[in-house]
């Protein structure tokens, strides 16, 4: 069978045949300070042609095989991961799914997207949403706290 090319939003919990086409926005070590730094894997954040924004993970040890072909800013071709819920208290974007890396995963490089990709995504929160998180541990925080000081939103534009 054939794999079918899926956008992120289509993907669903459990393993997945699909092929889906992605930019690797970034990548990080992910270490368990609790073991004295133990590498555990590598988390990072995908973005699809729809602007869809998903974390996915390469465990500690699945790394051999899938290290050497991360670039921050490339486009891939994902195939045959599984797809699981998301941690809420470590969640990186908007997606309540998460990207697991398998031994059967593929993560190729491609030059040409079936469609095109966007080179980044942002998210903007208006003052309430902001003001909602403040907190509640659901986000990580941003810089961007340091520049409303206090202040509404509209009232630093």
């Amino acid at each position: 069978m054939a794999n079918v090319l899926v956008f992120l939003s289509d993907l669903q919990t459990g393993r997945s045949s699909s092929t889906v086409e992605v930019r690797l926005l970034h990548f990080w070590e992910a270490r368990n300070v609790r073991r004295g730094g133990e590498l555990m894997g590598i988390d990072m954040l995908l973005l699809d042609s729809q602007a869809t924004v998903m974390p996915a993970t390469v465990n500690v040890n699945r790394l051999a095989a899938h290290q050497t072909n991360f670039e921050a800013g490339s486009v891939y071709s994902l195939t045959g991961f599984e797809v699981t819920r998301c941690n809420q208290n470590y969640r990186l974007s908007d997606s309540s799914l998460l990207i697991r890396f398998s031994d059967s995963t593929t993560f190729e490089k491609i030059t040409e997207p079936a469609v095109p990709i966007p080179l980044e995504s942002f998210r903007f929160r208006n003052y309430s949403e902001m003001l909602g998180l403040a907190n509640s541990n659901n986000q990580l925080p941003g810089s961007s706290s340091q520049y409303l000081e206090g202040k509404k939103l509209e009232e630093t534009w």
